[in-house]
């Protein structure tokens, strides 16, 4: 036994030894930490936010929906947008129609809006053509602006105007702010139905005799004719093929005429109507007839009308 511990004895040395160097590195590393990591011995002074004195304001609510309309549904806390300055200038309807003696007979819209153009004729001086985007009209100060199907809007006299389709309502014009002063006749609608019931005379289902002062009167403001029916170019097989008439009125001039809805007007005395530009020349070329002949398909059938005027 005492060999044994003898032998061994140095085993127990290195035990005390190891024993003691971890007992030194702790007390070292305790002295070091309060050394270098030891609070600071005057505590920092803590700052509290300063509070806005302002009371917020109360949101009121009113009971008129007014708020409940400018909320924006996909953001509560969003403001409300603020009103467009001069939203009347963007409205279409407070564009008037021009009182210039102008007529548009046809419009073609392409795409893009540079490539349309407007048939237009000038009822005093009987200039027409063909006008596009940036063409100025005939009587008019300024250039086209716009072309659409039914209108075209152009510059006059520092303003922009409307000129409405022949056969097209116009849009109503803004009421205006003062009331008119009462004027005398001046041919109005029921002068001029009264003309029209009695400058007519029909002799049988293809033969009728017009009144000269009816012709003069219809030449002389055909705008106010043009509401009668409905004119658009008709087209077969892709070429265009005369103008239809639609919506005809009962009292209107066409009717009196002879004509009735889905009536093609194929050609006026020979003349063909296959373009508006063809309908402005035999418009031209035959104010001054005393007789006219009128060749119609009705139904898929030709039917010939005759005119005389007296």
């Amino acid at each position: 036994m005492q060999d044994l511990v003898k032998r061994y004895f140095w085993v127990l040395g290195a035990v005390v030894v190891m024993v003691c160097s971890i007992f030194a590195a702790k007390a070292t590393g305790h002295i070091l930490e309060a050394k270098f990591l030891g609070d600071s011995p005057t505590p920092p002074k803590i700052v509290a936010a300063p509070q806005s004195s302002k009371t917020p304001d109360k949101k009121t609510h009113d009971k008129d929906g007014t708020q409940l309309q400018a909320r924006n549904m996909f953001c509560s806390e969003c403001a409300p947008p603020e009103p467009v300055a001069n939203a009347a200038n963007s409205d279409p309807s407070s564009i008037v129609n021009t009182s210039l003696p102008l007529t548009l007979v046809a419009t073609n819209v392409a795409v893009p809006a540079t490539d349309s153009y407007a048939t237009v004729i000038n009822t005093e001086n009987q200039k027409q053509g063909a006008f596009g985007v940036g063409d100025q009209l005939p009587g008019a100060s300024g250039k086209v602006k716009e072309i659409h199907y039914k209108y075209v809007d152009f510059e006059n006299a520092g303003r922009t105007e409307r000129l409405v389709l022949v056969g097209v309502t116009p849009p109503p014009a803004p009421v205006a702010t003062t009331t008119p002063t009462p004027t005398p006749s001046d041919g109005g609608g029921d002068d001029l139905q009264a003309s029209i019931d009695n400058g007519i005379k029909k002799i049988d289902d293809s033969t009728y005799e017009i009144d000269k002062k009816l012709v003069d009167q219809v030449l002389a403001n055909p705008m106010a004719v043009a509401k009668g029916a409905r004119v658009v170019p008709a087209v077969k097989n892709g070429k265009p093929d005369g103008f239809k008439l639609y919506a005809i009125r009962p009292s209107s001039v066409y009717a009196k005429l002879g004509l009735t809805n889905g009536d093609t007007i194929q050609s006026i005395n020979g003349f063909e109507l296959t373009t508006a530009d063809k309908a402005l020349e035999v418009y031209t070329k035959l104010r001054e007839a005393t007789s006219l002949e009128m060749e119609v398909t009705r139904r898929g059938k030709p039917v010939t009308l005759k005119y005389t005027i007296r």
